[in-house]
């Protein structure tokens, strides 16, 4: 007994959802109906009686008001028309003296004095009638007492025959009209289950559909313009959007990856395949050894900065928050590029300005800086200048670098944020193209923004805006 509980309970849910639904909905109807026809049922005997009960109340003042008027001769004349109706057959008249003896008895259809031979002469009832069971014929009969002047008793009585036929025909004809109603249940169950699971189905073929091809731009059709279906397509779409990005990003940072890897790699090789072939001097193996080591390095850097970009703009990136005074990092990128920027002969200057202190991760914050005052150097002829500016807005730290070098073509100027980007005039320069990626990363990481501004030939601005305060928490 104990195991097959679970098996029923297992069969069921192993139930395609259409079905439980339907039959759900099927029994929920059916219980529905059976509550309201016996509402009906007890509402139709209610309101019979009722009807009933006012029936006899007018008959007993019409028949008192009859014996009053015309005496015992009077009210036997209104019992002889009463016979002659269908509802009027039905009535019991009966005047007794003091002593319970019958004056005058008119019967109601298919009663014998016999049945009879219980009704007392108790007072009137204040609240409804008293019943009268008749064994023989099944029925009752609901009779009102009277005490009328002189002594005499008079009982109006109605048969419960009529109303018991309504009520007894009651079941038979839900009996008939159940079965269409049960099919009608099922019908609608299946309707109802057809309308609520047909955006699950259309859900069910979007997951197929990106499971068969791999392609995640395909995308569900909302199956209503508002309501909870709605908002999981919504939802459910934003996802997949989310996914395409990040697949998009992923195929981005591996097409990335393997075309800067190319040449790190092959310095590698090249110059392996060169120790082996010739033979050297102890001092030209170290040589060689330290040029592989040079472009394994530049290989690892390459790869941890691509991966890093990558992080940054999946959202990923794991920022290490402390408060960081601003204005000490700006000093502390100065003096890292003042030496370069000597050498080379561009002027570079902090501002008088400050900055501030932000929430952010100190290291990323410094790396970001870095990149932004390496490109300006790098491409401001000598001669020239590089101002670092710091200051404020509100509720936000600004950090500009501004240069007086080559600048940027309007159409170039969007794609500087692209991974590997290079144009053609800045390829004879050192680097990779993912200092700028990196630095809008970070930026975007502590919920801040980028932006740059330039002039071809008139130098470039780039500056970094950054949250303070609680909105410096926006983003972990």
């Amino acid at each position: 007994m104990s195991s097959a509980r679970p098996d029923r309970a297992e069969g069921w849910r192993a139930t395609r959802p259409g079905v439980r639904l339907a039959l759900g909905y099927a029994v929920v109807f059916a219980l529905s109906a059976t509550a309201l026809f016996a509402l009906t049922y007890a509402a139709l005997g209610f309101f019979l009686h009722r009807q009933d009960s006012a029936f006899l109340r007018s008959q007993l003042d019409a028949a008192e008001a009859t014996y009053a008027r015309d005496g015992l001769a009077g009210v036997r004349r209104l019992a002889a028309r009463l016979q002659g109706d269908d509802r009027g057959e039905e009535v019991l008249i009966r005047i007794a003296d003091a002593d319970n003896a019958t004056r005058l008895l008119a019967l109601p259809d298919a009663w014998l004095p016999g049945d009879f031979a219980r009704l007392g002469t108790e007072a009137p009832r204040v609240g409804g009638p008293v019943e009268l069971w008749n064994e023989r014929e099944g029925q009752s009969l609901d009779y009102y007492t009277r005490r009328l002047p002189g002594g005499d008793v008079l009982q109006v009585g109605l048969n419960s025959d009529e109303r018991d036929d309504v009520l007894e025909a009651f079941p038979r004809v839900v009996g008939v009209v159940a079965v269409p109603l049960l099919l009608l249940a099922v019908f609608g169950g299946w309707l109802m289950a057809v309308r609520a699971l047909r955006p699950v189905r259309q859900l069910i073929g979007t997951l197929e559909a990106i499971a068969d091809t791999g392609d995640v731009r395909e995308r569900a059709p909302a199956p209503e313009a508002r309501g909870e279906f709605a908002d999981l397509f919504a939802l459910f779409n934003r996802m997949l959007d989310r996914i395409e990005g990040l697949v998009g990003r992923l195929r981005g940072t591996l097409d990335d990856v393997a075309h800067d890897l190319r040449t790190p790699l092959t310095a590698l090789r090249g110059t392996a395949e060169l120790a082996l072939q010739q033979e050297r001097d102890a001092e030209g193996y170290r040589r060689a050894l330290g040029r592989i080591v040079e472009s394994a390095e530049a290989a690892e850097a390459t790869l941890a900065t691509v991966m890093e970009v990558a992080e940054a703009e999946a959202g990923a990136l794991r920022l290490d928050r402390t408060p960081v005074d601003l204005d000490a990092v700006v000093a502390d990128v100065a003096d890292l590029f003042g030496l370069v920027a000597e050498e080379k002969g561009v002027a570079l200057t902090v501002g008088p300005g400050r900055a501030g202190t932000v929430d952010g991760d100190r290291q990323r914050l410094r790396r970001a800086l870095a990149n932004l005052v390496d490109n300006a150097v790098k491409y401001t002829p000598p001669g020239e200048r590089v101002d670092i500016e710091a200051g404020g807005a509100p509720g936000a730290a600004l950090v500009t670098v501004r240069d007086t070098g080559v600048g940027i073509a309007p159409d170039e100027l969007p794609l500087v944020w692209d991974r590997l980007y290079r144009s053609e005039r800045t390829r004879h320069e050192r680097g990779l193209g993912l200092g700028l990626s990196l630095a809008r990363a970070i930026a975007e990481a502590h919920g801040g923004r980028l932006d740059a501004e330039s002039t071809l030939g008139g130098g470039s601005a780039f500056t970094l805006r950054l949250p303070v305060g609680a909105a410096s928490l926006s983003k972990v």
